[in-house]
């Protein structure tokens, strides 16, 4: 079996973020978006042009709770006995400690080897970093990480990137678990 480095993005792979900003966004200002409405990469164009909201992404109690991708945390689980698991994370600094405090909640350091060996890098530029997977669903990230020739960009499918093209794009964990289960066969 191939062992393999792989570096797993948070928001929109593991957590469903966009959600609950919009769920406090709603309840701030009394309207229903939801993220299935979203129509470009920049939040605020489809929200009738409020910048207030990334207000929220600022916010650390944005980041308590959140929503999770269905099998995100037993998938990971398993990949980590196997493999080299990395977060990748572009989290911003104000909110870095809510953050850690929740991931060491919900991937408790004695069951995940990414935590127990705090595994975890936070910055843009994700393709500097030698992976030879990385799961994320930023079009950007994908597209420099692909041209970096490196590793293997694997897109985490949602409506805000399916205009990219020619990389490997999953729509579930358990598919993306798969075609690690592939790779580590591959030489």
């Amino acid at each position: 079996m191939k062992r393999l480095s792989i570096g797993i993005d948070l928001d929109g792979v593991v957590f469903r973020t966009l959600d609950k900003v919009l769920e406090r966004y709603n309840a701030l200002h009394g309207t229903k978006y939801v993220s299935d409405q979203v129509k470009t990469w920049n939040t605020h164009e489809w929200i009738g042009g409020d910048a207030s909201i990334y207000d929220l992404f600022l916010d650390p109690q944005t980041f308590i709770d959140l929503p999770m991708n269905d099998h995100a945390t037993e998938v990971l689980e398993r990949l980590d006995k196997r493999h080299d698991v990395y977060i990748v994370t572009d989290t911003h600094y104000s909110c870095l400690e809510t953050r850690m405090g929740e991931l060491y909640r919900i991937f408790p350091p004695d069951r995940f080897l990414f935590m127990e060996h705090r595994k975890i890098f936070v910055g843009k530029f994700k393709e500097l970093l030698m992976l030879d997977v990385l799961l994320d669903d930023k079009p950007a990230n994908i597209m420099r990480f692909k041209e970096r020739g490196y590793g293997k960009p694997i897109i985490y499918d949602w409506v805000l990137n399916r205009n990219v093209q020619d990389v490997d794009r999953v729509y579930s964990w358990l598919e993306f678990e798969q075609r690690m289960i592939q790779m580590e066969g591959s030489d």
